[in-house]
C-alpha cells in the first residue's frame, strides 16, 4: 500500500486535503439523504414518510446543519493554515453539539406521534434508532474535546462523531427497500463510511489509531443494538415508558 512522503510538509498537506475532503463528503450525504424530507420539502418527492416539520424537528434540523457547516469551516480553517480561526470557532462548534444531544432525544421520542417510521415496524420500537446515536455522538465529541490538544486524537474522534451522524442520512437515500433487511444493509453502508479513516491510518501510521477504533466499534456496537431490537420488536415496552413519549 501507497504511503504519504516522509517530509513534513508533504505529510501535513495531505493530511489537511483528507479531513477537509470527508468533511465535504459527509455534507454532500447530509444534503442528498434529508433533500427531500427538508432542504427541498415540496420540491421533490419524499422516499420516506414525513407528514409534518414540527419546530422541534425544523430546530433539529437548522441546528444540525449549522453543525455540520462548522465542521466543514473547522476543516477548511485548518486546511487554510489558520489555526487561530479554528480554536476561535471551536468553543461555539461544542455548543451546538452539545445543544444537539437533548434536541436529538426529543425528536426521536416527539416521532412516536408523527409515525413517520418505515413499515416494517412501529413508532415505539423505531426510537432505539435515534437514542442509540446519542451516548456515542456525545461521547466521542467529548472525547474529541477534551484531547483537542492532541491533534491526532482530536481530529479523528470529531470526524467519528460526525461519521456516527450518518445514519439518519444515509438511511433516506432511496437505495434499498424499506425492510428490516434493506435498513440493514443501510446501516451497513453508513459503517462504511468509517472505511476512508482506516486508509488513512494504514497510510500514514501503518496502524489503526486508537481513536478510529473506538469510533467505529461505538458506532458498530450501537448499529447492534438498533438490530436486536428492531428485530425482536422488544424496545416497545422500555420506550412506552421514555420521558417525553
Amino acid at each position: 500500500m501507497a504511503t504519504i512522503s516522509g517530509v513534513p510538509g508533504d505529510r501535513q498537506l495531505a493530511e489537511r486535503r483528507f479531513y477537509s475532503r470527508m468533511a465535504l463528503f459527509l455534507i454532500l450525504l447530509v444534503f442528498l439523504g434529508f433533500a427531500p424530507s427538508f432542504y427541498l420539502r415540496g420540491y421533490v418527492n419524499v422516499p420516506r414518510p414525513n407528514p409534518s416539520l414540527p419546530p422541534a424537528v425544523l430546530l433539529h434540523g437548522i441546528l444540525f446543519t449549522l453543525y455540520m457547516l462548522a465542521f466543514v469551516a473547522q476543516t477548511q480553517l485548518i486546511a487554510a493554515g489558520r489555526r487561530d480561526l479554528h480554536k476561535k470557532l471551536g468553543p461555539a462548534t461544542m455548543v451546538m453539539a452539545l445543544a444537539i444531544i437533548p434536541l436529538m432525544y426529543l425528536v426521536g421520542v416527539w416521532q412516536v406521534d408523527r409515525a413517520n417510521q418505515p413499515p416494517f415496524t412501529d413508532p415505539l420500537n423505531w426510537t432505539i434508532v435515534p437514542i442509540a446515536s446519542i451516548p456515542v455522538f456525545a461521547f466521542m465529541v467529548w472525547t474529541g474535546w477534551k484531547r483537542r490538544r492532541e491533534a491526532q486524537w482530536h481530529k479523528r474522534a470529531m470526524l467519528c462523531s460526525a461519521l456516527m451522524m450518518m445514519d439518519p442520512a444515509i438511511g433516506r437515500l432511496p437505495i434499498a427497500p424499506p425492510t428490516l433487511g434493506g435498513f440493514t444493509i443501510l446501516f451497513g453502508l453508513a459503517l462504511a463510511t468509517f472505511i476512508p479513516l482506516f486508509i488513512w491510518d494504514r497510510r500514514t501510521l501503518g496502524h489503526i489509531h486508537p481513536a478510529t477504533k473506538l469510533g467505529f466499534g461505538l458506532a458498530a456496537t450501537a448499529t447492534a443494538i438498533r438490530l436486536i431490537f428492531l428485530a425482536t420488536g422488544s424496545w416497545a415496552p422500555i420506550a412506552a415508558h421514555l420521558p417525553g413519549v
